[in-house]
């Protein structure tokens, strides 16, 4: 743990550093693939790690058209979403097929409205869905021999009972439960990428916040004891917000959260070639959360 937060600390420093001599501003600062824009050259894959707002809601009276076209745009080889409120198995085929997936996995489970789900170019392997003693579970699929987890965790600040200050607790209870059935399960498997909305934040985003010094941070410390690392501070030294959007109410100044990662091993982290958070008129009004992405070779 002290390489981690030794490693936080020179994140933190080095962000003011460069961020003070650069004066970047919010849009400067954070990576976004141009929509069409082709840079695997048939040798890597995009991939978008979406929460996507109770299931689009905001683009479901006009057919899901603009949520269509923008994914369309950026053309990812592969889509994680949360919250697929709504979907079906068979109904989120017929979304993914006007986006060219044909390969799709969810883990609709009775007593859950929030899953999450995978859709991809290419057919999907090792499928596992993780959905016993957590909230909203995860989803656990190999393309290419690339191991992917797909997951969003608790995101109330209390557990069993309003005000019982716990949700930290049952956060790592359920990062516990999807580690050992993924990463820990396989350890030879080499190359790991763990996605999704983690309702916790990350001491790495120190340079970020207004208050380090109060935060949580076991879930994420969880995550890289593990064996993974942060995609996007892999490749950049500056603080990437994911939420709120524009839609949830950000407003110029604010400073927002990161919430939404993208997580890789070593052996992973070594072939990412891209890595950042999507801003552009439509995720900053479609939903409460920006997405994030990646490339990756294979």
């Amino acid at each position: 743990m002290k390489r981690y937060i030794k490693k936080a600390v020179q994140v933190f420093i080095l962000g003011l550093l460069v961020f003070n001599l650069s004066g970047c501003s919010d849009d400067d600062i954070l990576l976004s693939v141009s929509p069409g824009e082709d840079t695997s050259n048939g040798e890597s894959l995009r991939l978008i790690s979406y929460n996507i707002l109770e299931g689009m809601k905001l683009d479901k009276t006009n057919n899901y058209d603009n949520f269509v076209e923008w994914l369309k745009s950026y053309d990812p080889d592969i889509v994680a979403l949360q919250e697929a409120n709504g979907f079906t198995q068979e109904s989120l085929e017929k979304l993914a097929a006007r986006y060219n997936h044909p390969y799709v996995i969810t883990n609709v489970k009775v007593g859950d409205n929030y899953p999450v789900a995978l859709t991809s170019k290419y057919p999907l392997e090792k499928r596992r869905r993780v959905t016993k003693h957590v909230s909203h579970g995860c989803i656990f699929a190999s393309i290419k021999g690339v191991n992917l987890v797909v997951t969003h965790l608790w995101p109330q600040g209390y557990w069993h009972q309003d005000g019982d200050g716990l949700g930290t607790e049952y956060r790592l209870h359920e990062m516990g439960i999807f580690l050992d059935s993924t990463i820990n399960k396989f350890p030879m498997e080499p190359k790991w990428l763990l996605m999704g909305d983690f309702n916790a934040m990350s001491r790495i985003d120190m340079d970020g916040m207004d208050n380090p010094q109060g935060r949580d941070y076991r879930v994420h410390d969880m995550i890289m004891d593990a064996g993974f690392s942060d995609a996007v501070r892999h490749l950049h030294n500056y603080f990437h917000r994911t939420t709120p959007t524009v839609y949830g109410g950000w407003t110029a100044g604010r400073k927002g959260t990161r919430i939404d990662f993208i997580y890789g091993t070593d052996a992973m982290l070594r072939d990412v070639t891209k890595a950042g958070v999507i801003y552009d008129d439509f995720t900053d009004n479609f939903s409460d959360h920006y997405p994030v992405m990646v490339e990756f070779r294979y």
